[in-house]
Order: C-alpha cells, then sequence, then structure tokens
C-alpha cells in the first residue's frame, strides 16, 4: 500500500463519479469500448484468453477502464489464472491515480482478507475515500453500516440519498426500507418508488404487494397493483430497463393517516 491510498476520513460531502474520473485518450476509448462490444458478444469462456490479452494491452497504456476489467478478470480467473495479487497490484494502480472505484475495491479486498491481511480499519478508510470521490458502491456499503450496525441514521440516509442521486437503485431502496424502520410509511413508498422507477424489479414487487394487500395502512387498490404488476414483467423481460415517470404512471396516494412524504423536508404532509 502506498500513502496516497490510505487516506484520512473527511466529513462527507455528496459528490458524483462522474466528477472524478480521469479524461482517457479518445484513440484507447474506441479500443476499449470495441473489446468490450466483443466481449458482450461472446459465448462465454469462449474467447476468454484474448479479451483478457486485449485489456493487458490498453491497460499497459494507461487506460483505467481496461486496468478495472483486467483487475476483474485476475480476481475471478477470467482469461487467465486467478491471482488475488495481481488484482490487488492494479486496484493499487487505480486508487494511486484517485480513481474512486480503485479505493473501493481495495475496500473489499480489506474487508475480505483477500491478497490482503483482513483490515476492517483500512476497508473502512478505502470505502470513504471511494465514497467522497463519488463511488456509489461505497456510499451504499458505508450508508449500510451507518445505518444497520453503527445505528447512525443520520449519516446513513446520507450516503444512501447521494448514491441514489447517481441512479444507485440499491440506495433507494435501502431508505425505503429505513421508512418502514421508522414506521414512517409515506416514505418508505416515496423511496420504493424511486428504487422501481431505477429499474430494481423487487421494489416494484414490494409496491406491487402493498398494493394488492393493503399493507401499511394503505387502502387495497387493484389499480395501482395491476400497474405495478405489468411493469414487473416488463422489468422481468429487461433488467436495463428504467421509468423515469413511474410518478406519472402511478401516482402514489397519501396514505389515511400520514399523508405524503415530502423529501425536500423529509417530513409527511397532508394533502
Amino acid at each position: 500500500m502506498t500513502e496516497k491510498s490510505i487516506p484520512k476520513i473527511e466529513p462527507f460531502i455528496c459528490s458524483f463519479e462522474k466528477d472524478h474520473l480521469p479524461e482517457v485518450d479518445p484513440e484507447l476509448e474506441k479500443q476499449y469500448q470495441e473489446v468490450r462490444a466483443y466481449e458482450k458478444k461472446q459465448i462465454p469462456n469462449k474467447d476468454e484468453v484474448n479479451v483478457t490479452n486485449q485489456y493487458q494491452l490498453l491497460a499497459d497504456k494507461g487506460h483505467w477502464k481496461a486496468a478495472s476489467q483486467l483487475a476483474m478478470r485476475y480476481l475471478h480467473g477470467r482469461g487467465i489464472e486467478q491471482s488475488y495479487f495481481k488484482a490487488l497490484e492494479w486496484f493499487q494502480w487505480m486508487a494511486d491515480r484517485d480513481i474512486p472505484l480503485g479505493y473501493y475495491n481495495l475496500a473489499v479486498l480489506a474487508e475480505k482478507g483477500l491478497a490482503l491481511k483482513e483490515d476492517k480499519e483500512g476497508a473502512w478508510q478505502y470505502y470513504h475515500r471511494a465514497a467522497q470521490l463519488g463511488n456509489p458502491q461505497s456510499q451504499y456499503r458505508l450508508g449500510e453500516i451507518y445505518l444497520h450496525q453503527r445505528k447512525d441514521f443520520e449519516q446513513g440516509e446520507a450516503f444512501h440519498r447521494c448514491a441514489m442521486k447517481q441512479g444507485y437503485a440499491e440506495s433507494a431502496d435501502a431508505l425505503g426500507d429505513v421508512g418502514l424502520i421508522q414506521d414512517n410509511y409515506p416514505k418508505a413508498l416515496y423511496y420504493y418508488q424511486a428504487a422501481a422507477a431505477l429499474g430494481r424489479i423487487g421494489s416494484m414487487l414490494t409496491l406491487e404487494g402493498i398494493f394488492r394487500d393493503g399493507d401499511f395502512g394503505y387502502e387495497i387498490n387493484e389499480t395501482m397493483a395491476d400497474k405495478y404488476d405489468k411493469l414487473y414483467d416488463r422489468l422481468d423481460k429487461n433488467p436495463d430497463l428504467k421509468f423515469p415517470n413511474l410518478n406519472e404512471l402511478a401516482p402514489l396516494p397519501p396514505h389515511p393517516e400520514q399523508g405524503l412524504y415530502n423529501p425536500e423536508t423529509d417530513q409527511n404532509e397532508m394533502p
């Protein structure tokens, strides 16, 4: 580990990963996208060695996305002999350049004791640095730790909200769970709806069930349940779908006792 890659934990300020990524050489990026497209067309294990070699060539030229792909291939032994240590080297290479995903993967290795001695404190530092640089996976992980282990709801929700703003559906769903823990059902449904809009199929199923069964004090609403059920079927066929207009397709009704949730104030308001 280098001094640079073991940062101090600083107060969290929400930032987006896209604002902390280094520029890539246009020609190398073009080659990288061609390799990615070729990789996605291949039958599993059909041409993995060649794909790995192509990523290696691009990584050696300084293309950080190829370096990330190469590290993951070492991690899982795809097209090359599995080596946690080689994966570590490339994740470290990324972290030394302040690339958020590098810090995140160092955190995972440290937390699980892969290539590194298990180091919860080191993982904690890496997750925080990655989160500060906008990595949504780290923001999600920290959100869960603060909520469920440290019982710091304010901090946990701050991490999850930041990840959700970047389109990270798991964090939106986690905020829905927070609403249930707080017995704030409009808040729970607001965030489950946000997660469903981002394409999280489990959240869509949750909403369908709530209105089908009349859970949490909501009235049974077969029309709403059917809307979610149809969207669930579409997601089941195409997991990449998103529904940015979900609030228009299925506007949430006010809770009979708690009203509607306002995310700007984090309060419920009666209509």
